[in-house]
């Protein structure tokens, strides 16, 4: 693997484990900490509108994920680690999004494939990667057609129950298409390995 990727990978982990090995007493290593991830974020010209959108999506499930151990304590203790919780999956959250932000996907697999990290690790996320986007233009055609059977202004509870049953069905047609995509590549000698083939000049 290139030394440039390896260095980035290397950077994301080192947070990360910075990260993990914090807790919330030591808010000054940790607020340093947020401050370098959203600096090198700044510095690789991610758009602040990006990172709010994806902070937007990322930040009510860990807050939902940290409260339930308070929860769990009837909220008379627990949340020292629940902001402990919260800490390290923010900075992380940021690391990995700083990472695939400088380092391009195709070059973070053969990073890791240079690692040897296993194959069914790296052959998961090169298609998870492939048909993540197959899957968001399924949703994309499913949704048109939700709006096309419904005439005028819905209740809350409607459209609660009409998301339900499209991600409900977005599951199913998932798995289905997923077996069909492994049946095809068992028939082409499908053997576990992502294997790159170079034109050669």
């Amino acid at each position: 693997p290139a030394p440039a990727a390896c260095a980035k990978l290397a950077a994301s982990l080192v947070v990360v484990l910075a990260a993990c090995s914090l807790t919330w007493e030591q808010w000054p290593a940790a607020g340093a900490l947020v401050a370098l991830t959203l600096g090198g974020l700044a510095l690789s010209g991610m758009p602040l509108g990006a990172l709010f959108r994806r902070l937007v999506l990322f930040v009510p499930v860990v807050a939902l994920l940290a409260l339930s151990i308070p929860l769990s304590q009837g909220f008379a203790s627990g949340w020292t680690l629940a902001a402990t919780v919260a800490l390290r999956a923010t900075v992380s959250f940021l690391s990995g999004l700083w990472l695939i932000h400088v380092l391009p996907f195709d070059d973070l697999l053969a990073t890791l494939r240079g690692f040897r990290v296993p194959n069914v690790f790296v052959s998961t996320l090169a298609f998870m990667h492939r048909n993540i986007f197959v899957l968001w233009e399924e949703s994309q055609r499913m949704r048109t057609a939700r709006r096309a059977r419904c005439f005028g202004r819905s209740s809350r509870l409607a459209e609660w129950k009409s998301g339900s049953t499209l991600i409900a069905n977005l599951v199913i047609r998932s798995l289905d298409r997923g077996d069909r995509i492994h049946q095809a590549m068992l028939s082409r000698g499908w053997d576990g390995r992502v294997r790159h083939w170079r034109r050669v000049a």
